[in-house]
């Protein structure tokens, strides 16, 4: 689906959503710099949580977020992040899969597009096509990432809670939670931290809570955060924050209905 940054504006501004850019100074202002003719792309299952935020014209395409991450890449629809994740500039997924298996792989096989159409028409010949699906599977990335610049993401991959990728590494493979990962293709470097501790992190699950919630908190001193929030958790101190989602049914919805009533 696309739409005009102008006709998403008001749902983008109502739903915490931002566009930051140049000019960009306050959320009435999102998308200040992308120019109000730009096509803003989304999908239909897209899911965004208040206080996700695009940086440098990456929001020209809206993925499913969660609240407090951002994103300085553009990067396909269908890329699922989760909250309080850091992406930084220059990420990219990788291009289209290539039947590497085959003695060639050469679209020229399988791929009856505009160059081997012209080449038919040319020759008055019709090759053989054979068939070659591939269906990206979508990027996943988890809660509290650390992606780097100039990373390259597989098709498919799972990059689990609390994971860092070092710059201008190439991801192949899923990325373990809290693991530290780097080079091409990317390795475990090592644990963010010892085992205890990010079993604490992971039973906490403390990216369901708000910020404010977890103030009082050291977030300095990951094991004694981890106990301290397992702590509130259990003893029910604090509430989970679950906010409004803005889904891209509903987007589309409260875009046609503004139409209409713009055109009444």
């Amino acid at each position: 689906m696309h739409s005009r940054l102008s006709e998403l504006r008001p749902h983008l501004i109502s739903s915490r959503i931002f566009l930051m850019g140049p000019g960009a100074k306050t959320i009435e202002a999102t998308g200040a710099s992308y120019g109000e003719q730009t096509l803003i792309k989304f999908a239909p299952d897209l899911c965004l949580e208040p206080y996700a935020t695009y940086w440098a014209g990456s929001g020209r395409h809206l993925l499913s977020m969660g609240s407090f991450s951002y994103t300085h890449s553009r990067l396909p629809p269908s890329t699922r992040v989760g909250r309080y994740t850091s992406i930084a500039k220059g990420v990219k997924v990788m291009g289209a899969m290539h039947p590497h298996e085959w003695a060639s792989t050469s679209p020229a096989f399988y791929n009856r597009k505009l160059m081997m159409e012209t080449f038919e028409s040319d020759r008055g010949e019709a090759p053989t096509y054979r068939d070659f699906e591939y269906t990206p599977g979508p990027v996943v990335v988890g809660n509290d990432v650390w992606i780097g610049e100039d990373v390259t993401l597989g098709h498919g991959v799972n990059i689990g809670d609390g994971a860092v990728v070092a710059s201008n590494s190439v991801v192949t493979g899923d990325v373990p939670p809290y693991a530290v990962v780097g080079g091409v293709p990317a390795k475990t470097i090592r644990q963010r931290f010892d085992e205890g501790t990010v079993s604490d992190l992971r039973r906490s699950a403390w990216w369901n809570y708000s910020p404010t919630a977890l103030n009082q908190l050291d977030v300095r001193n990951p094991a004694e955060f981890a106990r301290g929030a397992i702590g509130l958790i259990e003893a029910g101190a604090i509430e989970p924050y679950e906010p409004e989602v803005l889904t891209g049914r509903e987007l589309a919805a409260a875009l046609a209905s503004s139409m209409d009533y713009a055109g009444s």
